[in-house]
């Protein structure tokens, strides 16, 4: 006959996730025991895992802050009005900062912000180096201030920089008043800053001045008492291609008007008569 070994019970107030007075076969029992144990144990490893990586990359940032990695030497390419240290203090690299803090999108946007920046790229060379790569804007033309002196505009209107007299080029007259550098010229002024874009290499360089008026209409100074009239901005390359044909095919002698309001029917008129000033009482 064989004897069989009565089940033992499990330990008092021991958690077997039956219910009070079950008897838990002894196998049954170790199994459980077994199982939880493994469960601590790899509990441990992640807490020791994340403890050994949080370690590791308080190492690592440490070092990335060490004076060894700082900003030592920085390039700047382009600012050619704008300047170098202009670049290196809107990048942020004058203090000679840690490299791994230097964001290169963010120094980028803050250079782009300086008035004569229209783009910029800035690129991190490890272990020490930053390199900025400027594209200026390209003036355009100067616009009178209210207070004297000129500012210089490139085509979108942005006012690059303040001048005490206007020099030799291209003169806009619109009923705007120039802001600060880095800020735009009001709409009003844009019919003109297109035209002047827009002006061709036949006979760009004869013209001194693009103006418009409060009703959008445009009118050009080629020197020498000859004068243009293209109206609004319609038909614009039309207007301009009417005007380098009369140009350059009949010796305009001034004073003189070229009205191509109407760039199929091109004319050429003397100057309307100037309006009588009033006498002061």
């Amino acid at each position: 006959m064989t004897s069989s070994v009565p089940p033992r019970p499990a330990p008092a107030g021991s958690d077997t996730g039956d219910e009070p007075g079950v008897v838990v076969h002894p196998r049954v029992w170790q199994r459980r025991v077994a199982v939880l144990r493994d469960q601590g144990r790899r509990r441990l490893r992640w807490v020791v895992g994340g403890v050994a990586v949080l370690v590791a990359l308080c190492v690592a940032l440490l070092v990335l802050h060490t004076p060894l990695l700082d900003v030592r030497h920085a390039t700047v390419r382009g600012a050619r009005h704008t300047g170098v240290d202009a670049v290196l203090e809107a990048a942020g690299l004058v203090d000679h900062p840690p490299l791994i803090d230097v964001d290169p999108r963010a120094a980028a946007a803050r250079v782009e912000s300086l008035p004569w920046v229209a783009h910029a790229v800035v690129v991190r060379q490890w272990p020490d180096a930053v390199s900025v790569i400027v594209t200026e804007r390209v003036a355009l033309a100067s616009v009178a201030r209210p207070g004297g002196g000129v500012a210089l505009v490139d085509a979108s209107g942005r006012v690059l920089a303040w001048q005490g007299a206007a020099t030799s080029g291209l003169v806009v007259v619109a009923p705007v008043s120039p802001g600060r550098p880095g800020t735009v010229l009001g709409r009003a002024a844009r019919p003109a800053l297109e035209v002047a874009a827009a002006l061709p290499e036949s006979f760009s360089p004869r013209v001194r001045q693009v103006a418009v008026n409060a009703r959008g209409a445009v009118t050009l100074d080629l020197g020498g008492g000859v004068g243009a009239v293209l109206g609004s901005t319609q038909e614009l390359p039309a207007k301009l291609s009417s005007l380098a044909s009369v140009l350059a095919g009949a010796q305009v002698s001034a004073p003189a008007v070229i009205d191509v309001t109407d760039p199929a029917e091109p004319a050429v008129g003397p100057p309307p008569p100037s309006r009588p000033q009033p006498r002061g009482r």
